[in-house]
């Protein structure tokens, strides 16, 4: 497969699912389908970022814009369109769309937080760590003990930034380890191991949507092959859809110890 086609099949999934996206946003209850497709976007935007087209790229920035200029946009938009400000970040480096979602990741409502969570663990590798908004609401959601701490304090650790930098975050933090509820933290500086299978399993999520929908659109392609018979889509050439991830894992160990 040729940079060609995989641009054909990364563009198509990408104008179908958005398109989907628009046509769900006013849903109610969000549909699943809504946060996987959108999740499925921002992944492609970050692995194939050379592959996308004007089209999308234009699409997929210019539909963020339009609803956080929204009236309703602190009450709902921003928990819908996560992982498109994820993906605009990773094709146009936009930081408006970057803090924001890293603004809103210190929100009370759970469900919003997982979702954002996932969508800023796929450009994880590209956001910096000493971003203020970052920092902002990481501590935040460990002041007030939402939930899920561990796994926003494993993404705030594999962004891109300086060790030494993310070890001077440990040690002003301290008065967080006092808290039984964080000895995760602990275990952390003390240079142990914590599971977490979050980002696995979300990944993995990702990853199957995006089969099924290749071997879909693919199909035409594959059984029809006196036509298209230099164009079938073989399982080695998926690999050009990933690549390794830092937080692609179950067990997350960083060496950092107080010194």
């Amino acid at each position: 497969m040729n940079i060609k086609e995989i641009s054909e099949i990364v563009n198509f999934i990408i104008s179908t699912e958005l398109e989907q996206f628009k046509q769900d946003y006013e849903l109610k209850p969000i549909p699943e389908s809504q946060d996987i497709g959108s999740l499925s976007i921002a992944w492609l935007c970050y692995y194939c970022k050379e592959n996308i087209d004007t089209t999308n790229r234009e699409a997929i920035t210019s539909f963020v814009d339009l609803v956080m200029r929204n009236d309703r946009y602190d009450i709902e938009g921003c928990s819908r369109i996560s992982a498109l400000q994820a993906a605009s970040f990773a094709l146009t480096g936009n930081e408006t769309h970057l803090n924001d979602l890293l603004y809103h990741l210190s929100c009370y409502q759970s469900n919003d937080r997982t979702y954002i969570t996932k969508s800023l663990a796929i450009i994880c590798p590209i956001i910096p760590f000493n971003n203020y908004f970052f920092r902002y609401s990481v501590e935040e959601n460990l002041k007030m003990n939402y939930g899920g701490d561990e796994t926003v304090v494993i993404l705030y650790l594999n962004s891109y930034g300086e060790f030494e930098d993310k070890i001077r975050w440990f040690k002003e933090i301290n008065n967080f380890t006092a808290n039984d509820s964080y000895r995760f933290l602990d275990d952390l500086i003390a240079g142990k191991s914590i599971s977490e299978d979050f980002f696995k399993n979300t990944f993995n999520e990702i990853k199957s949507h995006i089969l099924f929908r290749i071997l879909k659109h693919s199909y035409l392609y594959n059984n029809q092959t006196d036509l298209f018979q230099e164009r079938r889509i073989f399982p080695k050439t998926l690999d050009v859809f990933q690549d390794d991830h830092p937080l692609d894992e179950i067990t997350f160990k960083f060496n950092i110890k107080e010194v």
